[in-house]
């Protein structure tokens, strides 16, 4: 199906399937698809600013290229999905699945990922600066070279994740799970990681000034040449 308006006709007359769909390029922006099936489709470089996505089956598409600037993909099935270099940011992604997609270089800028599923994904190098991500599960995903400056990650699950390279800079932490997390060379520096648990972490030539390492737990974690806040030394900190 190329045809933008077949599509919105069936949707208005309650077809919901449209599995594997062409929508290349296709302008959708501000419609409203929710609770449809999008699986495999593909939407690279389609306009779905604003579009209301909400529950939408999305899984295996690709949206490689997508702008999907305050779209509202709340609930919505993305399992598997292609986003890289798409656009998302402001958009409300919470209780998404988000688990292996493949996200390289997209921009999530003040997206809403509460309690979103982005097990096993790739973000490398993404923007996900001022990004919501409270109670996220963010599993063995790869963040290398990401941008979380000012990101919520507060109760986030980010077990055995890669974030080399990463920039936590004044981001929220309190009471994430780090542990077995690489963050090797990542930027910390004013993060808040107040009761954060960095259980057998590496920390190693991460950067921790002016953080806030309140009640946090750096129980075997690796901090080989860590930079730390002024008044607090190695021993201390080993010992916390």
């Amino acid at each position: 199906m190329n045809n933008t308006k077949q599509l919105l006709e069936d949707y208005t007359n309650g077809n919901r399937n449209f599995m594997a769909t062409k929508l290349q390029e296709v302008g959708l922006e501000g419609i409203n698809l929710s609770g449809a099936d999008f699986s495999n489709s593909d939407f690279s470089d389609a306009d779905l600013m604003n579009t209301n996505l909400c529950g939408v089956n999305l899984s295996n598409a690709n949206l490689s290229g997508a702008n999907l600037v305050g779209a509202n993909l709340s609930e919505a099935n993305l399992k598997g999905a292609k986003l890289c270099e798409a656009n998302l940011s402001n958009a409300n992604l919470s209780g998404a699945n988000l688990s292996q997609i493949d996200a390289n270089r997209a921009f999530l800028f003040g997206a809403n990922l509460s309690q979103a599923n982005l097990n096993r994904a790739f973000l490398f190098s993404a923007s996900l600066s001022y990004a919501c991500l409270i109670q996220a599960s963010i599993k063995y995903v790869s963040l290398i070279g990401a941008n979380l400056v000012g990101a919520d990650l507060s109760y986030a699950d980010l077990t055995g994740s890669y974030l080399i390279v990463t920039d936590l800079s004044s981001a929220n932490l309190s009471h994430a799970n780090l542990s077995l997390v690489d963050l090797n060379s990542s930027n910390l520096s004013g993060a808040d990681l107040t009761k954060a648990n960095f259980n057998s972490a590496d920390l190693s030539s991460a950067n921790l000034s002016h953080a806030n390492l309140s009640l946090v737990d750096l129980s075997s974690a690796k901090l080989v040449d860590v930079i730390l806040p002024d008044g607090i030394d190695y021993q201390t900190l080993c010992k916390s």
